[in-house]
């Protein structure tokens, strides 16, 4: 009898050191594996700060080129000049992506806000570009009562799942317009290229702004004119706004006329209809850059857009907004662009 629980005894202490080693094992086995996960998770986290500081060192180099083109000519900025070309920079591994876009090229949503001085001509316009790209130019109305308090547009947006309120004010990011009723991912897709949210002081650079955006100007105007007009720029752009002014594509919104039919050269007792556009809305120089950043460091992708501001007086940078979350450049799809007319 002693013998049996002896060997009894003696197989209940082998089994609880099988379990015991069976457990160790398990922990170990975790704990190697936890030491794994984290030291991929703190290689993850160095190589996207590593891109992250690749992204911010591109913006200063952005900024340093900017402000050697306004040293270089203050007067005029064009699409062939050295800023408006996409670069690619080689990294020791990897590689950075540079592109910068005239902001001020882009028709401006806040011309729609309610201290825009000539807000009216400007929601024309607006209605003209979604026209022209097949949306509902029932927006243009939409982001009109959006920026403004006395349209008492809560009640529509309070009635939503989840509800919120009209912004009553400016925008400071395109990506605003995903708020308002009635427009879905697709339409802002098609939107986004041409649109900026810059101050109602910014003017359009007429030596930047796509056909598009040139044809939006009046419903006058065709897609076709909008290329004829970004082709009669040429090569170094318009040298001043009299030169775009002049175009026979726009001279007929652009004159004065009176009763008689006479362009420029009132009568007396003639009255005379106002010119349809306003000079001081256009420019050939701009002060507002987007710049969109892809840094590639292996399988590690860091990106960054940035809205920079240059100063026309002393050529001083300012960086308005960053925004981490966008993956790729906005662009002008290829049958919109001039030459590619369906």
């Amino acid at each position: 009898m002693r013998r049996a629980s002896g060997v009894r005894q003696r197989g209940l202490a082998l089994i609880t050191v099988l379990l015991i080693f069976a457990i160790v094992s398990m922990l170990a086995v975790a704990m190697i594996d936890r030491q794994s996960t984290d030291v991929q998770r703190s290689g993850t986290m160095l190589a996207l700060q590593q891109a992250r500081s690749y992204v911010f060192g591109a913006e200063q180099a952005v900024k340093t080129g900017l402000y050697l083109d306004w040293k270089n000519d203050k007067e005029i900025d064009h699409l062939n000049e050295e800023w408006a070309q996409e670069r690619t920079f080689p990294l020791s591994p990897g590689l950075a992506r540079i592109s910068i876009a005239d902001a001020m090229g882009r028709f401006n949503l806040n011309s729609l806000s309610v201290a825009a001085s000539n807000k009216a001509t400007q929601k024309i316009r607006f209605t003209n570009l979604l026209n022209m790209l097949g949306l509902d130019i029932a927006l243009a109305d939409t982001l009109s009562r959006w920026m403004d308090e006395t349209s008492q547009d809560d009640d529509r947006y309070q009635s939503m799942e989840p509800p919120y309120k009209a912004a009553y004010q400016g925008c400071k990011h395109s990506s605003e317009l995903l708020l308002l009723e009635g427009m879905d991912m697709v339409s802002f897709r098609k939107l986004e290229p041409y649109v900026a949210c810059l101050p109602i002081t910014a003017q359009l650079n007429v030596n930047t702004a796509s056909a598009m955006v040139l044809a939006s100007l009046d419903a006058g105007l065709s897609l076709a004119d909008g290329e004829a007009i970004f082709s009669a720029r040429g090569d170094k752009g318009f040298k001043t706004v009299d030169d775009f002014w002049s175009l026979s594509q726009i001279e007929p919104f652009t004159r004065n006329n009176d009763n008689n039919g006479n362009t420029n050269t009132p009568v007396s007792d003639a009255p005379v209809t106002k010119a349809r556009w306003d000079k001081t809305d256009f420019s050939v120089k701009s002060e507002y850059f987007e710049i969109f950043i892809r840094v590639e460091l292996g399988d590690r992708i860091a990106t960054g857009e940035a809205l920079i501001k240059r100063d026309n007086n002393d050529g001083r940078m300012t960086t308005l907004y960053r925004d981490y979350s966008r993956r790729e450049a906005k662009r002008e799809p290829e049958s919109t662009q001039p030459g590619m007319t369906q």
